[in-house]
């Protein structure tokens, strides 16, 4: 049976049909609006056969996932004063006001003084044509000087012809300009043969041509759009091909491929230096890979047959977010990482949910257990339906730690400070919550063995690892920060869908980790990966100096000028080797 569609039906209605069906006086019309109601509820019974589905799924399922979000509180009315004081206070000039841009054929602004002065009753209007950003916003831009045409500093003006003309800031305009992914350019050399002998004699390439068939900036740019982008790569053929410069799959498969083989010696030296931060934040979530989806068909089948993609975002002295898909569970890679942690270092705080996939097996002490309070929030949010009086006294509290903790960040408190405001506002709050659980469940208020029993007796089980920021300096509340980096992948294995094996999947690693650790340092991928092609002696000869944050450095040391995206090559490497995937 297919799935049933949406009735509209009132309850009235439903009573008038099962009174008349009693009494057997039913009408054609009747009857058939009671077959729809009918299937449904056969639809219905066969669902929770088969899948064993829960209330709660399938309330999910019928109406939609409900938001996490408690509702806002609301806020008090306006001080009329206050509102006074505002309108009659001037707009403060900040370094978007200095550089004003204009980003339309509208009037021109600078960066002179506000066009209009707020006055007791109307607020300044913001000067009409220029964009949302200021030029500061646009450090990648490409800047040319243009020097007046006529004129120039220290010449009489021809305004009032006495005064004299100096230099102010220049007048900022932006112009953006829009391009093919992937730009295609023939150079025809002019070929000439001699009537006599028949040598030929070719041109040659002019100096600004790049010797390789595909530049570097190519390769650079495929890797970021489809491992960040989740551009998949009959999609970017798809669209090349409209643009009459057609790049095959295969094609730009081969250039990723150099990229990650350019690479991947800096990301074995990041797993180095990531187990030596002082916390990293672990996440999981599933992959795809083809290979390995053919061995679990295989008779007889492996031991284990899934598939993972784990993140460990480090902080610390730097910020590194490291990416590994294979077979191996959360716990399983992180235990890799930790095997390479300095002993004398003090253990590693390690952020996660409390699923023991997460829990490494050989060096456990060399890592402080920390959990997630939202995944302990959850457990509540998905029955506040069914208990919600219960439910609203933990999300509440939770709620209420959540402000000391945006307190902590809006007075831009130290760690220690942080660790001593919450023990003073948010530890008696987590004592009296833990106090009042256990008291449910002592005086049979709650069934242990229910749903919110079960909520309880995570947060209860865990509590210890829950309410570390009230004991270790710098504990973060949540794992957020790994699930926002796990968005990466699952953009991906949305568009893309699968691997094709391992070393597909270690190559992805390779490129993804590298991207995000660049964005996380505010630094531009594509100059980064550029620079490691453009050097790839030097960063096999010492990867440690070819760090994000450390490169530009190197690049200066070497006499190099930092290579940017759309810059010619520094020094080409044709030809890339093979990357050996890790055992």
């Amino acid at each position: 049976m297919s799935d049933p569609q949406p009735i509209e039906i009132e309850e009235a209605e439903v009573e008038r049909l099962i009174e008349g069906a009693r009494r057997g006086q039913l009408d054609g019309a009747q009857q058939q609006r009671i077959v729809p109601l009918l299937e449904t509820l056969v639809w219905l019974q066969r669902t929770l056969l088969k899948t064993r589905i829960s209330l709660a799924k399938l309330r999910k399922m019928l109406f939609g996932k409900p938001t996490e979000k408690a509702p806002r509180k609301p806020e008090p009315p306006p001080d009329e004063s206050t509102d006074r004081s505002k309108n009659t206070a001037q707009r403060p000039t900040d370094e978007k006001d200095a550089n004003r841009t204009d980003t339309d054929d509208g009037e021109e602004t600078g960066t002179g003084e506000p066009a209009g002065v707020g006055s007791d009753t109307q607020k300044p209007t913001p000067r009409p044509g220029h964009g949302r950003l200021g030029a500061a916003d646009y450090p990648g831009a490409e800047t040319h000087f243009c020097s007046h045409d006529t004129l120039e500093a220290g010449a009489l003006c021809p305004a009032c012809g006495r005064g004299r003309l100096y230099s102010m800031e220049p007048l900022v305009r932006l112009r953006f300009a829009g391009q093919p992914l992937v730009s295609v350019t023939h150079w025809q050399l002019e070929r000439l043969r001699c009537g006599a002998c028949g040598a030929i004699s070719v041109a040659h390439m002019p100096p600004e041509a790049d010797p390789e068939t595909y530049a570097i900036s190519l390769k650079v740019t495929l890797a970021v759009a489809h491992y960040h982008l989740g551009l998949p790569f009959k999609r970017i053929e798809s669209f090349q091909r409209m643009m009459g410069m057609p790049l095959p799959d295969a094609t730009q498969w081969d250039l990723i491929e150099q990229v990650a083989d350019g690479t991947y010696r800096v990301f074995d030296e990041l797993k180095h230096i990531g187990a030596q931060q002082s916390l990293v934040y672990q996440a999981d979530t599933g992959a795809r890979i083809l290979s390995l989806i053919k061995e679990n068909q295989a008779d007889p089948p492996p031991e284990r047959k899934g598939m993972y993609t784990t993140v460990l975002r480090f902080e610390g002295e730097h910020t590194i977010c490291l990416y590994f898909t294979g077979r191996c569970h959360a716990g399983e890679n992180l235990d890799a990482i930790l095997a390479h942690r300095d002993p004398d270092l003090p253990p590693l705080q390690w952020m996660s949910d409390a699923l023991a996939a997460n829990t490494p097996k050989h060096h456990l002490d060399r890592a402080l257990d920390l959990n997630c309070l939202i995944h302990g929030r959850r457990q509540f949010t998905d029955i506040d339906a069914f208990f919600p009086d219960e439910c609203a006294r933990v999300v509440d509290a939770i709620a209420e730690v959540y402000e000391h903790e945006a307190h902590c960040k809006d007075q831009q408190l130290t760690a220690e400070q942080r660790l001593a405001y919450h023990q003073a506002h948010s530890a008696a709050l987590m004592t009296d919550l833990k106090v009042w659980m256990q008291q449910q469940l002592e005086d049979r208020l709650v069934e242990p063995n229910s749903r919110l029993g079960g909520a309880f007796a995570y947060l209860l089980n865990h509590w210890e690892a829950l309410t570390r920021f009230l004991h270790v300096r710098g504990a973060p509340l949540d794992n957020n920060l790994a699930e926002q980096a796990l968005k990466m992948i699952v953009r991906y294995r949305n568009n893309s869908l699968f691997y094709n094996n391992e070393h597909g999947a270690y190559v992805g690693d390779v490129i993804t980790s590298s991207i995000e650790t660049c964005r996380l340092n505010g630094i531009n991928p594509l100059d980064y990966l550029s620079a490691l092609m453009h050097n790839r002696s030097a960063v096999f000869a010492n990867p440690t100096a070819w760090f994000p944050w450390n490169y530009r450095e190197t690049l200066h040391a070497m006499e190099q000028p930092v290579p940017l995206s759309n810059s010619p090559p520094i020094i080409g490497h044709p030809g890339a080797i093979g990357i050996a995937v890790p055992q």
